[in-house]
């Protein structure tokens, strides 16, 4: 055998070690710093890919793409309400609104306003869909009793400059 042996021919496979490519400015997948904004943003309700992605470069200068955000927010578990209202078993789901209905006992909260404390307290989104047929279901007196045509009540004060003679309240005209 008069030719190279074939130990001397082979070169190593990873021909980029370090992992520097074109997207200098993208930061590694285990970056904790854009861990914790996308956990942020998913606190704020905001899911959108292409306004996390304008949103992080904006504020913090990092430079990440919508297909990134989008594979690193899967990563994470992270996903809007209606693919956590699918995931989550029916009783987890019944306990975050009954918790948070518990919490107000005038009943004055609708389903956007649950929905928001929902995920505030716990950071899981449900569909507001999903909370106000579980919110009528639970407790339909309650529901029926709050008038959600109308929205601020007008007051008329009537005075004759020292005390006041009398107050009324008027509802607003459509």
């Amino acid at each position: 055998m008069s030719g190279p042996s074939v130990t001397t021919l082979t070169k190593p496979h990873n021909r980029n070690p370090t992992g520097r490519n074109q997207y200098k400015d993208c930061p590694p997948k285990n970056d904790n710093q854009v861990t914790e904004l996308l956990y942020d943003y998913q606190r704020r309700e905001i899911f959108d890919k292409k306004k996390i992605s304008q949103l992080l470069y904006d504020e913090h200068g990092i430079k990440l793409s919508e297909s990134s955000v989008a594979r690193r927010r899967r990563a994470l578990g992270l996903y809007a309400s209606g693919v956590t209202t699918r995931q989550l078993p029916e009783t987890v789901k019944r306990q975050l609104v009954l918790t948070q209905m518990s919490k107000d006992p005038e009943k004055k909260l609708g389903p956007r306003m649950i929905k928001q404390l929902i995920a505030r307290d716990t950071g899981i989104h449900l569909t507001r869909d999903y909370i106000r047929a579980e919110m009528m279901r639970q407790d339909p007196e309650g529901f029926a009793s709050r008038d959600t045509s109308v929205k601020k009540m007008n007051v008329l004060e009537i005075s004759n400059g020292e005390s006041m003679i009398h107050t009324m309240a008027v509802l607003p005209t459509r």
